[in-house]
């Protein structure tokens, strides 16, 4: 797809999804999130939700697939913003659709399209996640576009925020590793499977090494959490080295088990966990994309907290809404990506 060709409201091709439990698993398989409410339907139960449901990245690779299935591998993504309404449970059929909106050029000479109306839909939510985006097309002139640099900007909302929270507002701490472990093309081919995206950048050696990125890269939207990540929610912990976590050395099991495994885990992706909130929900993501990860790349994240509501009950239950910017960084510390992430902390 040549930005030229592009009509301002045309429909991409839509897709169907099946959710089904396989499909969970493989992508829990593929990203290493081993969070429970995304595979394990007693579990996401107790937690107020329908059954095991997406998770926030399946639903951003989904996004992500939609868009480069209609521009061709050519296409950038530059930015994805999107809401989960509501929840996309085991067996839900996803239909994942969109359309064009403004054709225009960028600042820095980019031939950009916004894509609007993109959604989420199953046969209990019309409109389950929503999200608009911004590509970069190649044009038939061959002008190139000036390499994306982040800019940081000072946005901390600061405004009616709880007591608990105003020390961490504007603070910032380092994050985890995504991966930690040299990323691998068979993780990205994993990726690729779980959400049937066949994008050739992603997975064919001879097509990736011609196209300007001269080799494989993994999709924009990814998030590969890598070898051991679980050890934290409970697999694998007994590994010599590891460390043990508290509810595995006093023998707890079950769903109690578990709760306690998630909140530690939680813990990681945030600067401070409200009082007596041991759930957690992302409900809105807006992420930018600068350069891509490839096989042979180490993540790490720096983490800044930019806001927390106050006390909100919704139908999961009562809790705060908590906004953290999460930027990535590659080993040679490189920006990666930026996601600011607006989670709900919640007790059912």
């Amino acid at each position: 797809m040549c930005w030229e060709d592009v009509e301002e409201g045309q429909p991409l091709p839509s897709f169907d999804y099946e959710l089904s439990l396989l499909r969970l698993v493989a992508f829990v398989r593929a990203t290493g999130l081993y969070d429970y409410v995304h595979f394990d339907g007693d579990y996401a139960r107790a937690a107020g939700a329908r059954d095991a449901f997406i998770s926030t990245p399946h639903v951003a690779g989904l996004f992500g697939r939609l868009l480069t299935d209609w521009s061709g591998p050519s296409g950038e993504i530059r930015s994805l913003t999107f809401s989960m309404r509501t929840q996309s449970c085991t067996n839900d059929m996803l239909a994942v659709s969109g359309r064009v909106g403004r054709r225009y050029r960028g600042p820095d000479g980019a031939y950009l399209v916004d894509l609007v109306d993109l959604n989420i839909g199953h046969a209990l939510a019309a409109h389950a996640a929503t999200a608009t985006a911004t590509m970069a097309l190649p044009s038939r002139s061959g002008d190139k576009a000036l390499p994306l640099t982040p800019v940081r900007e000072d946005d901390v909302r600061p405004a009616d925020v709880p007591d608990f929270a105003r020390p961490y507002l504007g603070k910032s701490r380092a994050g985890g590793a995504y991966p930690a472990q040299p990323l691998t093309k068979e993780e990205i081919h994993l990726w690729c499977e779980a959400l049937e995206d066949w994008n050739p950048l992603y997975w064919d050696e001879a097509y990736a090494a011609s196209s300007p990125h001269g080799g494989i890269i993994a999709p924009p939207t990814s998030m590969f959490f890598g070898t051991g990540s679980s050890a934290g929610l409970g697999i694998g912990c007994m590994k010599p080295g590891e460390t043990v976590p508290d509810a595995v050395r006093k023998g707890m099991t079950g769903i109690g088990l578990l709760q306690s495994l998630r909140q530690a885990w939680a813990e990681g992706g945030t600067l401070v966990i409200p009082p007596g909130c041991d759930e957690i929900a992302v409900v809105q993501a807006v992420c930018r994309f600068f350069i891509p990860m490839r096989p042979g790349d180490t993540g790490h994240t720096q983490l800044r907290m930019k806001n927390c509501s106050q006390r909100k009950k919704t139908k999961l239950g009562e809790g705060y809404f908590i906004t953290t910017e999460r930027l990535l960084y590659n080993q040679r510390n490189e920006p990666v990506r930026s996601q600011e992430f607006t989670v709900f902390h919640y007790h059912v």
